[in-house]
């Protein structure tokens, strides 16, 4: 018996994960990308952080009042940029009308489902396989500087615990005791939350180890193909034509992120995500995990500090800026600033001739939530939409989408991710 073909366009966290699954399921499987390298996109240089405790959407009750303000404040954590208005008028109409609260609750909900079911599949994953990517298990760390801002946290993280997240508050002595590098701003901390089952880890290092056991496994991988069509003849799926010409397929599988709307559009199907322009600064420190042991997350801020190994990774603001890949310099020096308020004897070892800045961008739904499905079109299916939780949710989508594909009860409920969720 003949396996069945399935072709997967995108490899980073969302593809590698997909491609890597679904072979596991037996079928036969391409993995094809633009770039020459894997995980070099949006998965490069991410926070590094996964994070079942951060299911909440960007577009929460009130979210259009700072957006607003973002168009006159160049320092805003999440920025608007007035160039891309005309680009975001549909999706942004949604991405609002989904900023209530009964909306961003059962999004919270739906979300946490899959990032812990994901977390678990990361973990076995990791065990099974023995992936070496700068993995950590002590959780992560969110600190608070006022009482208003710890309240309104302390009500989602409430509800969260009631489906089974373990978290402690935390008063400043034992924040202070958990990381010893925060005790110069001690008197600035309100409380913190320690969310123990929270871990961290290089996203792009996870990418090329998991590669490399697909590839081991029969998979295929090719890289330079820019997709410029999707085939489809009467009605059927036929493959794709990239810029080396035609492949042909029994399924498809679209992962390529933010670019994934353009790739669909070739099929007259429109997914409803846009690209959120994040940043982040990685840097070189000697026995950080002496300083640092966990991540850092400044609320009032909107800052991470993730160690990885003896790298540093900073992570802050996002820019609704459509495909613009230009590194704003003003966000790393403000990322730098952070960390010397923050966490000054962790910048006092920064050698700020070895930062590596880096921007990607962000597949944000105008939901909150991801897109895992099939399209209105047999046998072309869609992984897309995790926005800012891609890290986090990238082995429970796969395994999702799997099942999906290959017809098997998934152990979550595929309606809440549907392609077609939002025309009910």
């Amino acid at each position: 018996m003949n396996k069945k073909k399935t072709l997967v366009i995108g490899a980073g966290l969302m593809g590698i994960t997909s491609a890597y699954e679904l072979m596991l399921r037996g079928h036969e499987v391409t993995l094809v990308d633009e770039l020459d390298s894997p995980a070099s996109s949006a998965s490069y240089a991410n926070a590094g952080m996964l994070t079942p405790s951060m299911p909440e959407p960007w577009n929460g009750p009130g979210v259009y009042k700072n957006l607003i303000k973002s168009l006159f404040n160049a320092d805003a954590s999440m920025r608007l940029r007035w160039h891309a208005i005309p680009g975001l008028m549909d999706w942004g109409i949604k991405f609002l009308k989904y900023s209530s609260k009964p909306y961003f609750e059962k999004a919270c909900r739906d979300n946490f489902y899959l990032t812990s079911f994901s977390l678990k599949k990361t973990q076995e994953t990791a065990e099974r396989l023995s992936l070496d990517y700068c993995r950590g298990k002590l959780g992560t760390l969110s600190i608070f500087r006022q009482a208003e801002d710890f309240l309104v946290k302390q009500s989602l993280y409430q509800s969260l615990n009631e489906m089974g997240m373990n978290c402690d508050i935390l008063e400043t002595d034992e924040i202070i005791h958990l990381v010893p590098a925060l005790s110069e701003m001690k008197s600035e901390i309100y409380k913190g939350i320690h969310f123990h089952e929270d871990e961290f880890g290089d996203a792009h290092l996870f990418c090329c180890e998991l590669l490399e056991n697909f590839i081991d496994g029969g998979g295929e991988v090719k890289y330079g193909e820019v997709v410029s069509k999707i085939n489809i003849k009467n009605e059927k799926l036929i493959g794709i034509t990239t810029s080396n010409g035609l492949i042909e397929s029994d399924n498809i599988l679209v992962c390529a992120g933010a670019k994934s709307p353009i790739i669909l559009g070739t099929a007259n199907i429109n997914l409803d995500v846009k690209p959120a322009k994040g940043y982040s600064a990685t840097t070189e420190i000697q026995n950080l995990k002496e300083l640092l042991p966990l991540p850092v997350l400044d609320d009032s801020m909107n800052i991470v500090f993730t160690p990885l190994g003896n790298r540093l990774r900073m992570v802050s603001t996002a820019e609704f800026a459509g495909y613009d890949n230009s590194i704003d310099k003003k966000r790393i020096e403000m990322m730098l600033e952070s960390l010397n308020k923050i966490l000054p004897r962790v910048f006092s070892r920064v050698n700020k001739d070895n930062i590596l800045p880096w921007t990607g961008h962000r597949p944000m739904s105008c939901d909150g939530k991801p897109f895992i499905g099939e399209s209105k079109i047999k046998g072309l299916y869609v992984n897309c939409g995790q926005g800012p939780l891609g890290w986090t949710l990238a082995m429970g989508s796969a395994n999702l989408i799997a099942d999906i594909i290959t017809r098997k009860k998934p152990a979550i409920d595929p309606m809440l991710f549907s392609m077609n969720r939002l025309a009910k």
